[in-house]
């Protein structure tokens, strides 16, 4: 049976981990990842890393500024909340529609103190851009729902491999079946990325509000997914990436997730040092080597870290 590392642990250590050839840009995204604040401080630090991000994008970060929105609201920074919220309607499709309703702002911009205006800013706002981006409902419903049947898999495989006592053969049958249910799931997100050129994010396409990072890393961590969904979606990636879209993290987790399977990495992202003994494939690597060379080389002059 392939064992799935649990996506929260992962994004956790994923994101905070030194990582080699790392730019400017790559650090803040890191470091606004990992600040949930609790405290004004922290907070503070928060909205003048997501202002340096967006001097050095040249642009506002739409996934940034959404996965934030909660402490905006925690924080009673309603100014802040009620600007990125019209910002992110305005110009990127945020949707009603997808919210899960447990967001921490929700009943009160549905119910409560700010429903009023709530109202008011969506109805305008978002019925100018759903004007504006009518013909990519289709593949916004589509990549909001990659999330739920990912989970779905994934949910049912775990309860077979719990409940059943499979011999070698039906294990080997079932990850067979697995692996083919998940790139299926991967494909809907290829076919949209070769579609509009690289991937279906705010600023190249629109805010997609159920994240489909599970699609990708549940993939990766599939050993006869992982060769096939990298080098399918390194194209879109390196796109993205050089439109300043995404940051080197996705980079960092085919590193990691290709030193899980068999000891070696791509990108050269990673140092032995970085990844906790409990880590490890064994507690006596020294380091961590390369898949290729060469590879290796001509795929970081073409992100610029060379």
């Amino acid at each position: 049976m392939q064992k799935i590392i649990k996506l929260t642990v992962f994004v956790l250590f994923i994101s905070t981990i030194t990582i080699n050839a790392q730019t400017q840009r790559d650090t803040l995204v890191s470091q606004i990842i990992y600040n949930l604040p609790k405290e004004k401080a922290s907070y503070e630090k928060l909205k003048t890393d997501i202002k340096k991000l967006e001097d050095l994008e040249e642009k506002p970060n739409p996934e940034i500024l959404y996965s934030r929105l909660e402490f905006m609201y925690k924080q009673n920074d309603l100014d802040y909340f009620k600007e990125t919220l019209t910002l992110l309607t305005r110009n990127y499709g945020f949707n009603l529609t997808y919210a899960t309703g447990k967001e921490p702002y929700y009943n009160d911009i549905i119910h409560g103190n700010l429903a009023s205006w709530f109202k008011e800013m969506y109805i305008k706002n978002h019925s100018e851009w759903l004007s504006e981006n009518l013909d990519k409902q289709i593949d916004i419903f589509e990549l909001n729902t990659l999330a739920v049947k990912d989970q779905i898999v994934n949910g049912i495989s775990t309860d077979i491999y719990r409940f059943l006592k499979l011999n070698d053969d039906q294990q080997d049958i079932m990850d067979t079946i697995l692996d083919k249910h998940s790139f299926n799931n991967a494909q809907v997100l290829l076919d949209i990325s070769s579609n509009i050129g690289s991937l279906p994010i705010g600023n190249s396409f629109a805010l997609i509000q159920k994240n489909y990072n599970y699609v990708e890393l549940h993939n990766l961590q599939r050993i006869n997914n992982f060769e096939k969904f990298w080098m399918s979606f390194y194209p879109f990636y390196k796109i993205s990436y050089l439109s300043k879209d995404i940051s080197v993290i996705k980079f960092r987790t085919i590193d990691f997730t290709g030193y899980k399977h068999d000891g070696k990495q791509i990108f050269n992202l990673l140092r032995i040092e970085d990844i906790p003994e409990s880590w490890r494939n064994h507690p006596d690597d020294k380091e961590i080597p390369l898949f290729d060379a060469e590879l290796t080389k001509k795929l970081r002059t073409e992100l610029g870290w060379e």
